[in-house]
């Protein structure tokens, strides 16, 4: 049964608007749901700003209608694998997009499809938005030295602990580790207070 709402108009006339029904909100969210999972588990692992909620409803519908697309075929072949109803839909709507995106995330994260277009002689934009993120995403132990706007220079050592924002604006640093670099170059410690 749909829900029906009265708004009055501009005039005397009333426009009706039609509501989506419990169970059709519930199997939208159902085929929504792999898409849902899949890029919430790729975004927890990127650089960039989320997109908007419009944008993210209609990525998810174009992911969901393509797992469903691969992943279907596999959950009804005939003479497979048995399984009970709730595995099968835990198996189809949770477990599997879980692993689906774990795997985008490995491939994001390794590079293999840059080097892989490369090799094709294609150059896609990066998925990383800046040299900053891609610079401190996967920075190894160093020294670093931290040129501020007014001509401060702040030394230290990016070592575990260290940590570098990946929000767009204002870009923070803390260095868990602070050095003074002598006038002969040469770097020490400093001891906390």
């Amino acid at each position: 049964m749909h829900g029906i709402v009265h708004r009055e108009g501009l005039g005397k006339e009333a426009e009706m608007v039609d509501l989506p029904s419990a169970s059709e909100i519930t199997k939208l969210t159902g085929l929504l749901a792999p898409g849902i999972m899949i890029l919430w588990v790729r975004d927890r692992f990127r650089d960039t700003v989320p997109p908007k909620l419009t944008d993210k409803t209609v990525s998810y519908a174009v992911v969901s209608v393509a797992y469903s697309a691969a992943a279907y075929p596999l959950f009804h072949v005939d003479g497979g694998l048995e399984l009970p109803p709730w595995l099968w839909q835990l198996t189809l709507f949770f477990m599997l997009p879980l692993l689906v995106g774990f795997a985008l995330v490995y491939f994001d994260q390794s590079e293999r499809f840059y080097s892989l277009t490369e090799r094709l002689g294609l150059r896609p934009v990066h998925h990383t938005p800046t040299a900053w993120d891609y610079t401190f995403r996967k920075r190894p132990q160093s020294f670093v030295l931290v040129h501020l706007n007014d001509g401060t220079v702040i030394a230290g050592a990016w070592v575990e602990g260290s940590f570098a924002s990946s929000i767009t604006g204002d870009r923070d640093v803390f260095i868990s580790q602070m050095w003074q670099v002598g006038e002969n170059g040469s770097w020490t410690i400093v001891d906390p207070p």
